[in-house]
């Protein structure tokens, strides 16, 4: 029987490899007209991926409508198109809005590995109406501020939607060989149902993983290029401020700036800046800085920084880490130029290398405020999503410097579990010493996901005088110990679909005092339709701050919900005990709250509304120290899908601000844009003669105008 055996083994063996064999799109000499109508006669002959199978609310379920996406492509471009089918035409969410604004919509999505390695994934997002969203993920995280340049248009007719998107080669990073492999998972999300799909069927085992669950595809006969792209820029801003009593004019600055890209090769590019426009279009949303233990972070939207900024990501980042980035890109305030080269040298080996000059006090010419920021990032692919990589960062002025160095990897121990780990070491010079200051970070983390189980153990030291200048670092000076574990159930009845119960716990040690601060939490997640997420819990804990330990012990609850078609909330709470971060702390109770509203009456306009609040009071006698309020409106009309006019406005009562900002906004492609921008900032103050002290009435602070045009030329 065992040659019997041994032959039926073979086989097995023999058919799995040819179901993970990749499947050869067909190439095109008539590319289809990206029109959002499917009537093009590539896409009869086209492989069409249907059986889209469920992983939200539930998994492993027949999607609820019938959908298909098909694939082609010519020397150029590769071609997906959506059929979409939907029995409620009517109930679709679907809004002509901003670029980056349709998560909350119905949507497909072109899940990408361009390299087909496991190690980070592009996510194009479009609605039924052809807008767009786009990011990329690695080391589990997706970031939002990546923009690809592709095209789409959508139709909604009576059976469902249906959408085309035309992909160019030179919008992406690939292997530089004849044959090119890319792995995909094309993805549609029904909003009033809160269900997503996906094609290949995610795997229970693996869970929401991804990375390790792409089909391999195979294009024959692309046009490997040698790209290049440019993009002059012209940016003027005008603006007046209130100093010593009068409103006069500071900056009156027409610039010009010019960014270019070069692709050596199909996988690996060089960025190169000079007098690069880094100024933001809209500014970033009030945060409430008041009683903060941590530096408050700000997203990254900078068009220099986004090119390979997933390579910088390093292993061992959780949701509860203090070092969440090695290099924070935001660090660099007001680079005068810079120069970047990442992507792949070959199959196994990614590199990423950039060195900027920052000015960070604009307005002065001294070398000796200017820094030098030098990121080096290396990393060498050995299975699938495992890997090693190396990692070095610089910042050096004339009188100080701040040095990073180290290792870090993951290791996948089966389809559902991986162990990943970081090793750094920091130096920086002691001013009183006169000698470099030198300690060490090291992290273990292991977890498990399946689309049951989610479980993380981690394990961390961050030395006492550990220093990153250039990512961002929360916290040094502990021992930590963190676990938490997650297990969900799911019912194919009733308007809550999923029940996911959670407990974690958390220990660290403060190093400079050797006290133990403790934070434990137990709660549940409530996943339902109309992408209902009702999340509750306790969190008895403590923390210890300047050699003390102080109680914060709270509950806190969450509640997102897409109301009605045109209305969607999200709210956070949380009450309990707080610590008050001064030269003598002491512990205190209060409230956090956030709110959000989003009204989109029409298609063309959106409006959204915000709250932040805090307070806190002093423990027995209920004495308040302060409250602070942030209310901030944003209003957004879209004559079409490029050209839209928003009106912000947001008022901050601990700082007795009101700020309002107009902005109207054309994007053709990502790069070739306009904008045209107005701001004034209103404080209650007055001016006595000789200082400013809070009033009754508003002042006008700042009120300033921008403008800024730039095209993206490409060979």
């Amino acid at each position: 029987m065992r040659p019997y055996l041994l032959s039926f083994a073979l086989i097995l063996v023999y058919l799995s490899s040819i179901a993970q064999a990749p499947i050869q799109v067909l190439k095109t000499g008539q590319p289809p007209v990206i029109d959002g109508i499917l009537n093009d006669p590539v896409w009869s002959q086209s492989f069409r991926c249907s059986d889209f199978t469920t992983y939200a609310p539930e998994f492993g379920k027949p999607a609820t409508f019938e959908t298909s996406a098909m694939i082609t492509f010519d020397e150029e471009n590769f071609y997906v198109a959506f059929d979409c089918k939907d029995s409620e035409p009517d109930k679709i969410k679907s809004t002509i809005t901003a670029r980056d604004q349709i998560k909350t919509e119905d949507w497909v999505c072109i899940n990408l590995d361009p390299f087909f390695d496991r190690q980070s994934m592009v996510t194009l997002y479009i609605n039924p109406f052809g807008i767009q969203e786009d990011g990329r993920s690695s080391s589990g995280q997706e970031d939002m501020g990546a923009d690809y340049v592709f095209y789409s248009q959508g139709t909604i007719n009576s059976e469902g939607y249906q959408v085309e998107i035309r992909v160019p080669f030179k919008s992406l990073r690939y292997q530089k060989k004849e044959t090119v492999t890319m792995g995909f998972i094309f993805e549609r999300r029904i909003q009033r149902l809160s269900e997503q799909s996906t094609w290949p069927a995610l795997k229970a085992e693996q869970g929401m993983n991804f990375l390790t669950q792409t089909h391999s595809f195979s294009f024959t006969g692309i046009k490997h290029y040698t790209l290049l792209e440019l993009l002059p820029a012209f940016t003027y801003t005008r603006q007046r401020i209130h100093e010593n009593g009068v409103f006069g004019l500071k900056v009156n600055k027409p610039s010009l700036s010019l960014t270019g890209k070069v692709g050596l090769t199909s996988q690996l590019v060089m960025d190169v800046t000079l007098n690069p426009d880094f100024s933001q279009v809209e500014s970033d949303v009030g945060q409430i800085e008041e009683n903060q233990r941590y530096a408050l972070f700000y997203p990254e939207k900078r068009p220099f920084f986004q090119e390979g900024k997933e390579n910088f990501d390093i292993a061992a980042v959780s949701e509860y880490s203090y070092f969440n980035h090695v290099f924070h890109t935001r660090q660099v305030v007001n680079p005068l130029a810079g120069i970047k080269l990442s992507g792949k040298l070959d199959e196994k080996n990614r590199v990423a290398l950039l060195y900027a000059l920052d000015n960070p006090y604009e307005g002065t010419d001294s070398a000796q405020v200017r820094s030098n920021f030098i990121v080096g990032r290396y990393h060498y692919t050995i299975k699938n999503d495992t890997y090693i990589g190396a990692v070095a960062t610089f910042k050096e002025t004339p009188e100080t410097f701040n040095r990073v160095a180290g290792l870090d990897g993951r290791v996948r121990l089966n389809p559902s579990t991986t162990v990943e780990f970081n090793l750094l070491g920091s130096s920086s010079p002691d001013t009183l010493a006169g000698k470099p200051r030198n300690d060490w970070l090291g992290t273990i983390l292991m977890s498990k996901q399946t689309s049951r189980i989610e479980a993380f153990l981690e394990v961390q030291h961050i030395g006492t005088c550990f220093n990153s200048e250039s990512g961002y670092l929360m916290r040094s000076g502990l021992n930590k110990f963190y676990g938490s574990f997650t297990y969900t159930f799911y019912s194919s009845k009733g308007f809550f679909r999923r029940f996911a119960p959670f407990a974690f716990s958390l220990n660290n040690q403060d190093l400079p005092s050797g006290l133990w601060e403790h934070d434990f939490g137990i709660g549940i997640s409530l996943t339902g339709e109309r992408s209902t997420r009702i999340e509750f819990f306790i969190n008895p804990c403590n923390e210890v701050y300047l050699s003390g330990r102080y109680k914060t012990s709270n509950f806190q609850v969450g509640v997102h919900s897409q109301v009605i078609k045109s209305l969607g909330i999200t709210s956070e709470y949380r009450f309990g005990y707080l610590t008050r971060y001064v030269e003598n702390p002491y512990t205190g109770f209060g409230s956090l709250a956030k709110f959000t509203l989003v009204f989109q009456p029409v298609q063309k306009f959106r409006s959204d509304l915000s709250l932040s609040y805090s307070d806190f009071y002093q423990l027995g006698t209920g004495i308040k120290d302060f409250r602070y309020l942030i209310v901030r409106s944003k209003n957004t009309f879209q004559v079409n899908p490029k050209l839209f006019v928003r009106a912000i406005a947001e008022y901050n009562s601990f700082e007795k601000d009101l700020t309002l900002d107009l902005l109207v906004s054309f994007t053709y492609i990502p790069g070739t844009v306009i904008h045209l921008g107005y701001g004034s900032l209103f404080r209650q103050t007055e001016w006595t003669g000789y200082e400013y002290q809070p009033g009754s009435n508003y002042m006008e602070i700042k009120r300033g105008i921008f403008f800024k045009a730039s095209y993206l030329w490409r060979n």
